[in-house]
């Protein structure tokens, strides 16, 4: 019998059937996994004899991710060549949600099964381990990420500066009207392009090139409406767009103290880079806080989204007219989104 496996270039064409930014998720957790076995067992995750070893390391890890005070400091920080930082987020002093755990599951499977392991997420070692932190997790807290409506849009808005000489102030209004009237994912709003954009008398269409849900890469178009009123997102795009001289690349870039647009490179040339989903966070979080939203630790990257889906149905749009604009291939996530946010209002007990 011979045994062949792949080469390290097959394994490095097949991770390419995925998103850029899957791939940037999967490499990410993939090092802070690596840097886990290291300090903890002296070896690397594929340096095992076998599945079982395998799947020992992983569900360890998984456990230290939910219980251990020392796996925070790994929330906010990156081990990525080029990109690499220290955890200064002040938000993330919070263990990890049982649903980041099980994303950082997938990308480990995904790792392993690249690398010639035929490995399973349903082996009893992991699916036990991780049902055991789901189920903690409930014990713990109930509902989601609090979702932010429009009379929330509203507040924030009007509680940003209209200070054209801070270009942070121009740039989150933007990126706080676009997120929310766009219905995009944190990261499909990050990861948009000004290349991307197609500016009408009505509106701006853009382009979705690939999301969570369409890693092929099929992709699909948004529209962003004008209101012609001080939340028009429409307006706040154009304004930041001129503002910011941006003619190509990304839409939202990070902004140094002096107020200068920083477009700033990786490792590949002109390669430019957005805001990063921490950033992100940190934006909406100040921005929420300073308008004296209630519950805003509770606000995460997803609350844009689920409260524009949730505004949608309680003002009656038809389901499909959602999951056109948020990218959506079944109901389901949509009922569990505005399924707290409308349990007061759909209550039997107010109609007996």
């Amino acid at each position: 019998m011979v045994k062949i496996t792949i080469n390290d270039k097959v394994s490095k064409l097949k991770e390419k059937s995925k998103a850029k930014n899957t791939q940037d998720k999967y490499e990410g957790d993939w090092l802070k996994f690596i840097d886990y076995c290291k300090d903890k067992y002296k070896c690397s995750p594929l340096d095992v004899d076998d599945l079982d070893s395998a799947y020992a390391l992983t569900a360890n890890y998984m456990d230290w991710l939910h219980e251990d005070p020392e796996a925070k400091l790994l929330k906010g920080k990156s081990l990525i060549k080029g990109r690499e930082t220290i955890n200064n987020n002040p938000y993330s002093r919070s263990s990890y949600k049982s649903s980041t755990i099980q994303r950082i599951l997938a990308s480990i499977t995904y790792k392993y099964r690249v690398n010639g392991f035929p490995f399973d997420r349903k082996n009893p070692n992991i699916a036990e381990t991780i049902s055991a932190i789901v189920r903690d997790d409930k014990n713990q807290k109930s509902g989601q990420a609090r979702e932010l409506l429009k009379s929330d849009i509203v507040q924030v808005i009007d509680a940003i500066p209209n200070n054209n000489e801070d270009l942070r102030n121009i740039r989150d209004k933007a990126l706080i009207l676009v997120g929310f009237y766009s219905f995009c994912r944190r990261s499909e709003l990050l990861g948009m392009q000004y290349e991307h954009l197609n500016f009408a008398d009505d509106g701006i269409q853009i382009l979705i090139p690939f999301s969570k849900t369409d890693q092929t890469g099929e992709g699909r178009v948004i529209f962003l409406p004008k209101t012609n009123d001080n939340y028009c997102p429409n307006s706040a795009l154009n304004e930041w767009l001129e503002q910011a001289m941006i003619n190509s690349g990304p839409l939202f870039y990070k902004i140094n103290k002096s107020n200068i647009v920083e477009k700033y490179t990786l490792n590949q040339k002109n390669n430019k880079v957005s805001l990063t989903d921490t950033h992100f966070v940190l934006i909406l979080k100040k921005r929420s806080d300073s308008a004296g939203l209630e519950n805003t630790k509770k606000i995460s990257g997803h609350s844009l989204r689920i409260g524009a889906i949730t505004q949608a149905r309680m003002n009656g749009v038809p389901t499909h007219e959602i999951m056109a604009q948020s990218g959506h291939k079944t109901t389901q996530m949509i009922d569990r989104y505005t399924k707290l946010s409308n349990i007061r209002e759909t209550s039997a007990a107010k109609k007996i």
